[in-house]
């Protein structure tokens, strides 16, 4: 078993700026940190700190820096993927000494921990909010499951391969989630595939295999299910994913907004 702490959509700006002119996102993701820091002994061990995407939201080699630099301080091992808003190269010399951090082309890799398997892959379309799966890294899929003898597996890309309802979001979506589906299939491992990108927490299936996403670490999207539903976000709730793999392995989100207690009964 492993077990993996699971942060999405930080969207760092250079600090003294904001993300859509309203959010503190260096601010909120120093409070994050530090609200992980007191409580990480509640949820030890823990294994790697997966970050599914859209690490800085204008791609700039400050909001890398800062983001590395917040995230070190939880001294774990930091597992990343790019999103929609992030520069792939920016992104890579900011982390490349990562484990499995790959030295060109898509940011696609495998990383083992234990009995399980994590598989990071890189959906980014530079300049698009959509994503998609390229064939070098849906073949990078599937080598990386047939060489594997991990009983467990997660499949982390930043764009789910799920509707959530939400039109404007699931408008930019992930573009060909039916390859990822016919890579998936043929493995008859435990697979989970995680995601970010929506700022919320949604459940589902790709073939037989569980999909999840992760609620952000700065915003929210409304839960509003009308084809003329307000484009927009809100400024909470936040929160990240504790994930345990294996048979009996639990999903749960730790919500992140400051909160009093707890009080006894």
């Amino acid at each position: 078993m492993a077990r993996i702490l699971q942060l999405s959509d930080i969207h760092i700006v250079p600090p003294g700026t904001h993300a859509s002119s309203v959010l503190d996102t260096p601010a909120l993701l120093r409070a994050a940190i530090d609200r992980l820091c007191e409580r990480i002994d509640a949820i030890a061990p823990v294994d790697a700190v997966l970050i599914t995407g859209d690490v800085s939201d204008d791609g700039s080699t400050e909001s890398y820096a800062f983001a590395r630099k917040e995230l070190e301080r939880l001294g774990l091992p930091l597992l990343v993927i790019p999103g929609n808003h992030d520069r792939r190269e920016e992104l890579r010399m900011a982390f490349q000494d990562l484990k499995g951090m790959p030295d060109k082309g898509f940011i696609d890799w495998a990383v083992d921990f234990g009995d399980t398997r994590i598989i990071g892959l890189d959906t980014l379309i530079e300049g698009h909010g959509a994503g998609r799966l390229r064939l070098e890294s849906l073949n990078f899929l599937s080598e990386a499951l047939e060489t594997s003898d991990a009983r467990s597996v997660i499949v982390a890309l930043h764009h789910p391969p799920i509707r959530t309802g939400i039109h404007f979001m699931d408008a930019i979506g992930l573009e060909n989630p039916e390859d990822l589906s016919t890579r998936l299939s043929p493995c008859m491992k435990q697979i989970r595939v995680v995601a970010g990108h929506v700022h919320g927490i949604y459940h589902s299936l790709i073939g037989r295999h569980p999909v999840s996403t992760a609620p952000a670490i700065c915003s929210a999207f409304a839960l509003d299910l009308r084809e003329d539903a307000p484009i927009g976000f809100m400024k909470g709730p936040t929160g990240c994913v504790v994930l345990d793999t294996g048979t009996e392995g639990l999903w749960a989100a730790m919500p992140l907004d400051p909160a009093e207690g707890p009080y006894s009964f």
